[in-house]
């Protein structure tokens, strides 16, 4: 890997599981937004039932966060018995947009809501209700039992980010992982996704197994900035980038030949893994699904080891100046 690129907050984790029975086990992965002066965070919780929900928690300087005691969003619908996990969020004009998996035991069903307060959400259930896995080329990774099942192979989708802006008169969103793949819509209600991948795995990289989409875009001046999760055959999950043409998104200016941040601290290398069942692979796990650019610093917030929450920091220069 180039050096090191990010600096980790020395207060991390920044937010850790509590006695509260729905965030008692794990807390990670967290979306992320700056908004009214304010960082907020919406972040996958786990308690001992196995059930996750989706909490909040805010702060005023980045690292000090005030969260909920209860839930903000609760499994309420069928595909969601067993929980909403990983969100991500973005604002477009006045309007919020939460992405999540929504997870029934059986397969993944990438679900949106939106918002205009962050507050107050309005359930819109699956993205792409007709999507075909099979049709998409998603394959079985032996680390990964979940998507071995029947209904998994043919249904499962996660890992939705959409684009702050609209982009020739359409929305955009990235999402899968496997693959990462591309959708867009007139009104951000109905999508239309694009079954050929918009990028794959390469062979021999940090990312020669599975790619898999990370927070929703960033725009900088250079061009659209695309963090996404790469995991090689030692089954690590490391950060790698896009840049992207800020008028044409499905022009990739550049893609990091290196990764730009991967698990290194005790935390990060230790946890309670979702995939553990195969006990010959343990993966070693940064999941970021959230990040807020402020002037030249990009800030991360990502899940540690499966378990917690923490957050780094990097010049925006360095990472587009890495390989």
């Amino acid at each position: 890997m180039d050096k090191q690129i990010f600096t980790r907050s020395r207060q991390n984790p920044i937010l850790e599981p509590t006695k509260n029975r729905w965030e008692n086990l794990k807390v990670y992965n967290p979306g992320a937004i700056y908004y009214q002066n304010k960082y907020h965070l919406f972040y996958r919780a786990v308690g001992k039932s196995g059930i996750s929900s989706i909490g909040y928690a805010v702060s005023s300087d980045s690292e000090n966060f005030t969260r909920n005691k209860t839930p903000l969003l609760k499994p309420g619908l069928n595909i969601e018995s067993r929980g909403l996990e990983d969100p991500r969020i973005s604002r477009v004009g006045n309007k919020f947009f939460l992405t999540y998996a929504a997870y029934d035991g059986a397969t993944a069903r990438l679900c949106l809501m939106t918002s205009s307060n962050l507050k107050i959400w309005k359930r819109h259930n699956e993205i792409f209700p007709n999507w075909d896995s099979e049709r998409a080329g998603e394959f079985f990774l032996p680390w990964d039992p979940a998507q071995a099942n029947h209904e998994a192979k043919h249904h499962w989708l996660k890992a939705g980010a959409i684009f702050s802006e609209r982009l020739n008169g359409k929305y955009w969103l990235f999402f899968g992982d496997r693959f990462v793949w591309c959708a867009t819509s007139r009104a951000g209600k109905k999508w239309v996704p694009e079954y050929k991948p918009f990028i794959m795995p390469r062979r021999g990289c940090f990312d020669s197994v599975h790619v898999e989409m990370g927070p929703p875009p960033i725009r900088t001046r250079q061009g659209w900035l695309v963090l996404y999760h790469g995991v090689d055959e030692s089954v690590t999950y490391r950060l790698g980038y896009l840049l992207l043409d800020l008028h044409n998104p499905l022009k990739i200016l550049k893609r990091s030949k290196l990764p730009i941040f991967e698990p290194k601290e005790n935390y990060e290398l230790n946890g309670q893994i979702d995939i553990t069942q195969n006990k010959e692979y343990l993966p070693q796990v940064i999941f970021c699904n959230g990040a807020i650019l402020k002037k030249d610093i990009l800030r991360v917030y990502y899940g540690a080891g499966d378990s917690i929450i923490c957050t780094a920091i990097a010049n925006i220069k360095d990472i587009l100046k890495s390989t």
